[in-house]
């Protein structure tokens, strides 16, 4: 069951219009309420549609083999979505609807770290103290990838990508294949938080610290600017071996048509995390031909094949790194929520919340799609409620991402 609403007195108006058991208890409506937020409008929208997508098959999934069980009574999943639109005064907005007006019992996203971070900012900083006035709710992102996010509140938890540890490999694994690729040149996005922490968190400690590497050119731009040409310059001018080009399709695109027009031909081009789906593909697989990603999800196995296929015959969702860890929180969650011993109800909703939140701070290793995943613990120092799982390499061949560096525990899938 989807309900998805777009924010403002529109929207909220045909809500009560369409659905008139909207104050009917929750065990009594035969549902439990999850919500979503993403940018489902706007330059995000990909990935903000695909994690719709796949959160929206899991919804699916566990309906058709008859729902879940909730104080004895079998329940369905109604997942409540809203549009963060990559804003961060419209996710400030949603995140109060989808805690005061759709009552859900935890959300998945923000997309955006650009929005997480302010959303994260009004939850509660401590549990059990009476005088923080914080929302009570449990977030399981999906997306937002920004180092560090999940310390703002204990009511935060996510399952993305480590890029400090992915781009410490990747460093690592330039030295030792490529000892003679000794020069680098790094292009980010200064107004996309995503891409900035990419590189002053991830990137730039990975390169120092393995003292290999010479950075000889660092430029940025904005991430919708369509101009490329005084920093395209500068980088064809350093003529570096390795590339690094932090910034998301829209910007990576026309640059990397930039740097084919003046010539610019790196040894080794690695581009971001969120370059790891289909939209880079889609708008430009001539000049992307050959750019390495890390990436903790590529269709390696029967299993992902097999969401991956169902994902795009259902909603023509992408399933890539930031959209299958959507359908992998709905299926762990729904175990939780059987275990947590929740009521249900709209007076039982704060309980329920912190019942669900806890059992979820320590569920230590879950299955995903691709391989087994590990929530850190509330007390790890670096990372906690953050997760750990197999991360992998992979280059665009011939207009496809194909797989360039596996772990060896993976290979016999």
């Amino acid at each position: 069951m989807r309900r998805s609403l777009i924010c403002g007195a529109a929207g909220l108006l045909a809500a009560f219009l369409l659905w008139p058991g909207w104050a009917v208890a929750f065990e009594g409506e035969g549902t439990v309420r999850i919500g979503g937020m993403w940018p489902l409008s706007g330059p995000a929208s990909f990935f903000g549609k695909a994690a719709f997508g796949l959160a929206s098959l899991a919804v699916d999934e566990i309906n058709e083999a008859g729902g879940l069980v909730v104080g004895g009574k079998r329940v369905k999943l109604a997942l409540y979505s809203q549009d963060e639109a990559c804003v961060a005064e419209q996710g400030l907005a949603v995140v109060k609807r989808l805690a005061t007006v759709d009552k859900v019992l935890f959300s998945l996203g923000p997309g955006c770290s650009s929005v997480a971070e302010p959303v994260f900012g009004t939850l509660q900083k401590k549990l059990d103290d009476r005088s923080d006035t914080g929302l009570q709710l449990l977030f399981f992102t999906d997306i937002a990838t920004k180092f560090g996010l999940a310390k703002l509140s204990p009511w935060a938890f996510r399952n993305t990508p480590d890029e400090p540890g992915m781009y410490d490999f990747v460093v690592k694994y330039l030295k030792e294949k490529h000892p003679d690729f000794k020069t680098v040149m790094v292009s980010y996005e200064s107004d996309f938080a995503h891409s900035a922490a990419t590189w002053n968190i991830a990137l730039k400690p990975a390169l120092e610290r393995h003292k290999h590497h010479q950075v000889v050119e660092v430029v940025d731009w904005r991430w919708l600017d369509n101009e490329f040409g005084a920093q395209v310059t500068r980088l064809r001018k350093a003529n570096a071996d390795i590339y690094f080009s932090l910034t998301h399709t829209p910007s990576t695109c026309p640059s990397l048509r930039e740097l084919k027009r003046q010539r610019v031909r790196p040894k080794i081009v690695v581009g971001i995390t969120s370059l790891a789906g289909t939209e880079v593909l889609q708008q430009c697989p001539d000049v992307a031909e050959g750019v390495i990603a890390p990436s903790n999800f590529a269709p390696i196995t029967p299993r992902a094949k097999q969401v991956a296929d169902k994902a795009w015959e259902r909603y023509k969702a992408d399933s890539n790194i930031h959209s299958v860890p959507a359908y992998e929180n709905v299926h762990l969650m729904k175990g939780l929520i059987e275990k947590a011993g929740i009521k249900n109800t709209e007076e039982s909703l704060l309980s329920d919340r912190r019942k669900v939140r806890d059992l979820l701070a320590t569920v230590g290793t879950f299955q995903g799609v691709v391989g087994k995943i590990t929530m850190r613990p509330e007390d790890d120092p670096v990372k906690p409620r953050d997760v750990d799982k197999d991360l992998l390499l992979v280059q665009i061949r011939s207009a496809k991402w194909d797989i360039f560096w596996v772990p060896d525990h993976l290979k016999q899938n």
